[in-house]
């Protein structure tokens, strides 16, 4: 799986046909550590070529989780700690390669979170940001140095698309804010119950597993539905294949940190499926109309009956 990694300040597209694996690099390290890892690079491509590592630093550039590259962050780099077990490495179309990568935390570093991206490009690294467009490609690295840290957060906000509606789906919009110094990977459930308090849906929250980064807020997108339907499906199929009646009351719970650290909130909304509705309506009146016209027909026939005795 390729990790293409976005930096629109810097104009940075992906290396041409090249992936590599794992896209998220996680480690935890302890003052003076020395961790070493390997990431596997593979050329998609039709020819042979030469691929050149770096490090750049990282922060978020927005709610989406997209990394901005920012060459080095003058508050917290991981830079000057990461090496290459080489320079460059040349690979044939269809072949693979193993790289190694070693971090040399120092032993006055401050405790908290450190990010960046270890890269590939198609040009030398004194080169690959400079003025122009440059395809670099690599996974993301989260450092967690130990210490005095702390882990931090809270729901921003939280809240279903809408009041009220005719059927599922219903989506739900969630923001995270990390008031920490290390990154955090909120996990959860939004547990849905109706008026009498039984429980309709339980839908897992970032199953993906996505970071929020300290001092910044992440926005995640759920959806309660039964069934996908196409665009062109009638509101009365809508209505029948994803059914809800009556208010609903979405439960957000989630858990973060080596603590499990709990935080929730709430919402509510209502299911109204009219066409169903008008619907029933119709066919009770109907069948009551037919009931009506057949007692009619029985006392006619009975009371012909009678006036033969």
């Amino acid at each position: 799986m390729a990790a293409t990694l976005l930096a629109p300040i810097m104009n940075v597209l992906p290396a041409a046909a090249l992936t590599v694996s794992p896209v998220v690099i996680e480690h935890e390290a302890d003052p003076g550590d020395e961790i070493v890892g390997t990431i596997k690079l593979h050329n998609e491509g039709t020819n042979t070529e030469t691929y050149y590592p770096s490090v750049q630093d990282f922060v978020g550039s927005d709610e989406s989780g997209t990394p901005e590259f920012v060459g080095v962050n003058p508050d917290r780099s991981l830079v000057e700690w990461v090496r290459f077990s080489r320079s460059s490495m040349t690979i044939d179309s269809g072949d693979g390669d193993l790289v190694v990568y070693t971090i040399k935390v120092p032993k006055d570093a401050a405790p908290g979170g450190y990010f960046g991206g270890l890269l590939f490009s198609t040009s030398p690294a004194n080169a690959t940001f400079g003025v122009g467009t440059v395809g670099v490609t690599g996974p993301l690295l989260l450092l967690r140095v130990s210490g005095n840290v702390v882990e931090r957060a809270s729901i921003a906000s939280f809240a279903s698309s809408q009041d009220s509606g005719t059927s599922l789906p219903v989506d739900f919009k969630l923001r995270v804010q990390n008031e920490g110094t290390v990154h955090v990977k909120p996990a959860g459930v939004i547990r849905i119950t109706n008026l009498f308090g039984g429980v309709s849906a339980v839908i897992p929250v970032n199953a993906a597993g996505g970071n929020v980064l300290p001092g910044g807020t992440r926005a995640y997108s759920e959806s309660w539905v039964k069934e996908q339907l196409p665009d062109n499906a009638s509101e009365l199929m809508k209505e029948w294949k994803n059914f809800g009646f009556g208010p609903y009351t979405a439960t957000l719970i989630l858990n973060y940190g080596e603590g499990k650290q709990v935080m929730s909130a709430s919402d509510s909304f209502w299911v109204m499926p009219w066409m169903l509705i008008a619907l029933f309506v119709v066919l009770v009146a109907v069948l009551v109309l037919l009931v009506l016209q057949y007692n009619k027909w029985i006392i006619a026939r009975a009371m012909k009956g009678m006036k033969r005795k």
